[in-house]
Formats: structure tokens, sequence, C-alpha cells
């Protein structure tokens, strides 16, 4: 096992790590920038390592600087978390050249997956159906060209995007231009890579996840997700696991995905994405790394996914060789964000931050704590766990009266209509349904 791990991430995903290193007697490096000198992560960890200043290009995004903090402390071993340099193959090279391991799958398998124009065709030479789309777009002339071909509306997306970052719809070709330096700006700044392709809107869709792990014999399936609460592409609501799936789809599900990498030698955690239309599946993506909502599939599995990971990457036993899944589990995202004024990114002091008990809350920040604009939305994680959906809807709309933030606007008013809506509650909503479910809601309830 290794003796030291260096966490090249922040906030919520950085305390997790933390936590399940020290549940394997590992040592705990933190790496943050001046923003985040005060931060829970970095209190927690057993050594940290001031990296650069506030914004992440010069921070979390400069691996030559993470990487010199993970030589200066001897670590023996790096965990990228999700985002920032997550499924960056050059910063998994330089780690296994500077004689750390790197706690994901192989570089070349970042390579061939993380960009989605390139997943896109591996996918489609084995035979998964995939979304109608275009290669990787290079031209003004080309942009225009392929759109017309795809058709309105038509989403643009960063090749390397992730977490609901790099993704805009353009609904006609007076704002395509515009929306399509959007993403090229967004997906440089957070990615370091601005190629974006275009691929077609499906209505009526539900978005699926399978959550795998990768061993030298095998690959694990850990379990599915249903995705498909979003707004402006980002998640804000997951269920652990697709109630919507009937037994012969979830089947067909695990066909495609052991299809997709049982020829790939593919070693550590991933997450192959789909949508689901009218019975029918289209291979979406693949992320080469830890997901936001692996929390849930952590529930319904009783799998420590981040454990796990840690142990495959040291070659050490997991203690398990087949997974089984049971029960139902509800991931509501609380994000610095006020749902009265159209969902502005709001920063400021949390004055109050009180969370639900009894259930379980993943997060980085505490009362008194400061939301800087540098980072990511996200406050804190609120998983519920019952035997059936129907309990699980109740336990999560508890919790959510439970909570209580002031100091910044959140989106906790549109998550407790979402979950008390109709469309929820019974299971009929879509990828594009969320506005609808909060003006269908009715949210007395919470007055």
């Amino acid at each position: 096992m290794f003796k030291k791990v260096l966490i090249a991430n922040r906030g919520e995903i950085a305390v997790r790590i933390i936590k399940a290193c020290h549940q394997l007697n590992i040592v705990a490096v933190a790496v943050y920038s001046t923003a985040d000198r005060q931060a829970q992560f970095v209190r927690l960890a057993d050594e940290s390592v001031c990296i650069g200043p506030a914004s992440a290009k010069n921070s979390y995004l400069n691996r030559e600087a993470i990487l010199m903090a993970g030589i200066n402390t001897n670590a023996d071993a790096v965990h990228p978390g999700y985002g920032f340099l997550s499924e960056d193959e050059l910063f998994a090279q330089m780690c296994e050249e500077c004689g750390m391991t790197w706690i994901g799958p192989q570089a070349s398998l970042i390579h061939d997956f993380s960009d989605k124009t390139n997943s896109r065709r591996i996918a489609k030479q084995r035979g998964l159906p995939i979304i109608p789309g275009s290669g990787m777009i290079t031209s003004e002339t080309q942009l225009y060209d392929q759109a017309n071909k795809l058709g309105y509306p038509i989403l643009l997306k960063a090749s390397h995007g992730g977490g609901g970052k790099g993704i805009r719809m353009a609904h006609s070709a007076k704002e395509l231009f515009a929306k399509y330096q959007i993403v090229k700006e967004e997906a440089d700044s957070s990615f370091l890579d601005g190629s974006i392709y275009l691929e077609r809107d499906f209505e009526d869709a539900r978005h699926i996840e399978v959550q795998v792990l990768g061993l030298p014999d095998k690959l694990l399936i850990l379990g599915d997700r249903d995705c498909s609460l979003q707004r402006h592409r980002q998640k804000i609501i997951e269920e652990s696991n697709a109630s919507v799936l009937t037994k012969p789809e979830r089947q067909e599900l695990y066909k495609l995905v052991h299809q997709l990498l049982d020829d790939a030698n593919y070693q550590s955690l991933g997450t192959v994405e789909f949508l689901l239309v009218q019975h029918q599946f289209y291979f979406l993506e693949i992320n080469t790394r830890l997901q936001v909502e692996h929390s849930i599939t952590e529930e319904t599995s009783g799998v420590d996914i981040v454990q796990a990971q840690i142990k495959a990457a040291a070659h050490n036993s997991l203690g398990f060789s087949y997974v089984t899944f049971d029960g139902h589990a509800i991931e509501c995202r609380l994000n610095a964000e006020n749902d009265l004024t159209n969902f502005v990114f709001e920063t400021g002091k949390l004055q109050t931050f009180l969370m639900p008990t009894g259930v379980r809350v993943d997060t980085g920040l505490q009362s008194g704590d400061k939301v800087t604009p540098f980072y990511d939305r996200l406050l804190a994680k609120i998983i519920v766990y019952a035997p059936d959906r129907d309990q699980a809807i109740r336990q999560m709309q508890k919790a959510l009266s439970q909570v209580e933030v002031c100091g910044i606007g959140t989106n906790l008013t549109e998550l407790k209509r979402v979950v008390a809506s109709q469309k929820f509650v019974t299971d009929q909503y879509d990828i594009h349904s969320v506005g609808k479910l909060m003006e269908e809601s009715n949210h007395e309830s919470y007055a």
C-alpha cells in the first residue's frame, strides 16, 4: 500500500480523498492555492503545500507546481479527484516519470477515451450506437456546415469537457458562432484545450451512466445511475440505481459497457455515460476518473469507491470479487447560486451553514468559511439511502427541510420544489424537465 498520497484537487473531493487515505493509514498531502489557505481540506491533510495564486490556471492546473510538491514531500502516488487535471494525459505521464503512481487509468487510455470525439469513434468501431454528431471543429465554415447537416437545436461540446462545463446549446445559425466562442473560451480556461465538436440534442431522453472499476483480470460493474435532472447540462440531482430501467434494459446496458471496455485493459475507475431514448441506448462519453456523484453508488453497492480506486492502483486486494446492488440512493447538489436571480454564482461568507443530520453530507465547508469566485459552485452533496425509491424521496424531502444557509444564495428552493414535484415522485421526467418540475411542484409545504 502507498505510504503517502498527494491530492491534486481541492474542496469537497479533497476532503473525501483525505478521509479515504486516513482509513487506509496513508499520509495525505494537500496542495492549495492562496485562496484556499484556510480551507477545511488543508486543515485535514497531514501535510500541505501552497502551489500558486487563486487562479486555477496558476495553481490547480499548474502541472509543474503540483509535481514539485509531490517530489518535495516524497509522495509515492497522486490522486487527481475530478475536474482540473484528472483527465490530463500529459499530467498522468509526468507523475509516472517523476516516480509517483497515478491513481487513475493508464495515460494511453486517458488519451483514447477522455477526448470525446475520439471516444465516440472508438465506441462506433466497437458496435455501440452513438449520438449523431461531428468530428472536431477546426474552422468557422466547418462549424456552420456540420450544424446545418445535423439540424437545430444543436449542442456545442468541449472535447475534453466535464462537470457540465464546456457545453452550450444553439437554437439557430444566428447564435451558433457566439456559443462556439463561449465554449472554446470556457474549455481552454477549464481544461487547457479549446477543441470542440457538435452533437444532436435529443428530446425526452434520460441520462444513464454506469460506474466501473477495471482490474487487470476483470471489469467490475459497481452499478448504474440516473443523472437526467440537469440545468444547463449540469447535474443537480442523481439517483442510484436508475429506476427507469427494466431488467432487460439493464442487461443490455451492461452488455454495451463490456463491449466497449473488455478488450481495452482498462484499469481504475471509470464512468460510461449513455442517453436512453425510446428504449434505445446511445453512447455519450466515458469519464476516466472519479465522478462527483460516486457517493450514491457507494450507498447502493456498499463499496467505498475511493478506497477501492486507491487499492487497485497499489495492486492490493479489494477484499471482494463481485458486487451486488441494493436499495435506492438520491443525491442533491447544493450550489452557491441564487435561484431567485437566475442562478447567478454567489460568493461571500457562510454566516450559517447547517446541514441535515442522520444522512450523508459530503462537503468541504463549514460556517464561517468563504466561498470565492475562482472555482466551482458546489457547497455540499446531500445523500440519502433507503430500501426503495419512495422512502428515499421522503428522506430527501425531510433532509432538505433541515438545510439552513445564510450569507449567500443557494439553489435550495429549486431542490425542494423538484423533489416535491409529481413528475419526480412518479419518475416521469427527462433531461429537459427541471424547469417544468419547478413550475408544477407544490412548494407551499416548504413555506
